[in-house]
């Protein structure tokens, strides 16, 4: 199966995992209880939830940027790709679809024809807009020397209806662009003098392989043996669960044994009715073995000290510490990531526009969960060691203030810091004018 199909379908549990489509036959299995397992078939989306994983912390609070006050940057930022989607909304669903094929491409494309006044383009949108394109959209492409693409093809598919799909082909270059295939291609320029298109890569891979692979191939792959081992689980519950009852019998009378029914036998019989059950030990195999494939599944996605597997009692405090900053480091990584392509984003975007709008941004570097009740306890700490510097108090404020309002507005925050600022400037200088007060009492004994 092809591979970008196989992490679509682990990621969403959608194809292979639905009604039982990729499970694997018996040899010698009859169709029918072949089609029985599958109607009875279930689907542990563990992809999913370690994709996430890797992406949700960063955009886990608002990524803080800076630009200037551009009415027409503002309208692209609240609708980026002309369906309604805020821009950092945009950016996490990029981020999630690099993370899980290993790259993603976003395409900064713009109306074809633009309005006359920046308010006439305000009012209709005709504006830059964005799209993403994963690797199994790209057609082809052209990389210079250094690595740059000056040539980009991709396939777009479009469900315009219930039961209508249409696709489209768009290439690129830095200088022209192109709709269509064949004899039915639609061409024009631009003056952006690059390939309009943003690399997201997942991690640090060679930036000249346009189809880098999946960190998570095989967390996918675990994923869809899983998948077998639960129906083969399921097949041995549903056909072994149930002890089965023997009594001594020449076979010559049909009895009909249930709960409704009595069945009686002599007194002084020497073999009394019993029950046998089958052995559990096929089930038991399959179930360490789900249990052992679920746990690799979180070890080589390095997330097995953070969710999905029972914490390991053994491991010491150190070592507990080295693989928080193992998952930390790795998304810290990913981050610088998405902040690059991010700007990288908004440069095209300036392109495009004529404008520019003095963009920055800031991604998060440090995913430590904070507990706030041991924030507030190690302020109250810092503030007890009593060193009368107000910067220093200052900074201890401000840990406060990450750990129990992370998302405080950035107007709130620096008016709270102001307002403390003042208030221990207030304090010092009234400690300074008391102290010349006793000190004038002094002289005067």
């Amino acid at each position: 199966m092809d591979k970008y199909k196989l992490l679509e379908n682990a990621y969403y549990g959608t194809g292979l995992f639905e009604n039982g489509k990729g499970l694997r036959k018996h040899p010698r299995e009859s169709l029918e209880n072949y089609q029985d397992r599958q109607g009875l078939a279930y689907y542990l989306n563990y992809t999913g939830s370690i994709v996430n994983a890797s992406v949700d912390p960063i955009f886990k609070d608002k990524i803080k940027n800076t630009y200037n006050g551009s009415a027409m940057f503002q309208t692209f930022l609240n609708d980026c790709d002309r369906t309604g989607t805020d821009y950092q909304d945009f950016c996490k669903s990029a981020a999630l679809h690099a993370k899980l094929y290993g790259a993603v491409y976003v395409v900064v494309d713009n109306v074809s024809a633009p309005d006359a006044t920046r308010n006439e383009a305000i009012q209709n949108r005709s504006l830059p807009f964005l799209k993403f394109v994963v690797p199994s959209q790209i057609v082809d492409w052209e990389i210079d020397e250094f690595g740059r693409i000056i040539m980009f093809k991709y396939r777009e598919e479009v469900e315009s209806g219930a039961n209508v799909k249409h696709s489209e082909v768009f290439t690129w270059t830095p200088d022209t662009w192109s709709v269509g295939e064949g004899e039915s291609v639609v061409t024009g320029t631009h003056n952006l003098g690059r390939v309009p298109v943003v690399q997201w890569l997942s991690r640090n891979t060679d930036k000249k392989v346009i189809k880098p692979p999946s960190e998570f191939l095989s967390v996918a792959q675990a994923n869809y043996f899983l998948f077998q081992l639960c129906s083969w689980h399921t097949q041995i519950l549903r056909d072994q669960a149930f002890n089965i009852l023997t009594i001594p019998d020449q076979g010559e009378d049909d009895i009909t044994i249930g709960t409704n029914n009595v069945l009686t036998f002599p007194m002084e019989a020497t073999h009394t009715p019993g029950f046998i059950a089958p052995s559990a030990d096929p089930a038991d195999m399959l179930t360490n073995q789900m249990d052992r494939i679920i746990k690799e599944m979180f070890r080589m996605s390095g997330l097995d000290s953070v969710i999905g597997v029972k914490a390991d009692t053994t491991k010491s405090g150190v070592a507990k510490q080295w693989d928080f900053e193992k998952t930390n480091k790795k998304l810290a990584d990913f981050a610088v990531r998405c902040e690059n392509a991010d700007k990288a984003i908004v440069e095209l975007y300036e392109l495009w526009a004529g404008e520019k709008v003095g963009y920055d941004c800031e991604y998060p570097r440090d995913f430590k969960i904070n507990d706030v009740i041991d924030s507030l306890t190690n302020a109250q700490l810092a503030l007890e060691l009593g060193f009368n510097s107000t910067a220093y108090k200052q900074e201890v404020l401000k840990k406060v203030l990450e750990a129990y309002l992370p998302n405080l507005q950035p107007e709130i925050y620096d008016q709270i810091i102001e307002e403390v600022a003042e208030a221990l400037q207030n304090e010092a200088r009234d400690g300074v004018y008391e102290d010349g007060e006793v000190n004038e009492a002094n002289e005067d004994k």
